[in-house]
């Protein structure tokens, strides 16, 4: 299984129960663009589906997360010797 980049945006809530008409319009224009990085697990037409980890000995998957197909910007799979590298370069 190949690690892979999603880059995507996420839903959000105002930080305060109560905000006037400016300071809403002011954060509906900021972004949020997000960027995981995890196993593909799984593709359908309306979601994706991330592992933040996977333990191959036992099949088990840590962190996941199912993303809007339709909020996702961009999936860059890496290949497994840039996350093997990565890590080595890491410690």
């Amino acid at each position: 299984m190949k690690p892979s980049i999603v880059v995507w945006n996420d839903a959000q809530d105002h930080p305060q129960k109560w905000a006037d008409a400016a300071d809403v319009d002011e954060w509906s224009n900021k972004s949020c663009e997000i960027t995981s990085i995890g196993f593909l697990i799984k593709r359908t037409e309306k979601y994706l589906t991330l592992a933040g980890d996977w333990d191959p000995a036992d099949a088990d998957y840590g962190r996941v997360t199912k993303i809007p197909v339709g909020w996702v910007i961009e999936i860059k799979e890496l290949c497994e010797t840039t996350a093997s590298a990565a890590v080595a370069a890491s410690d």
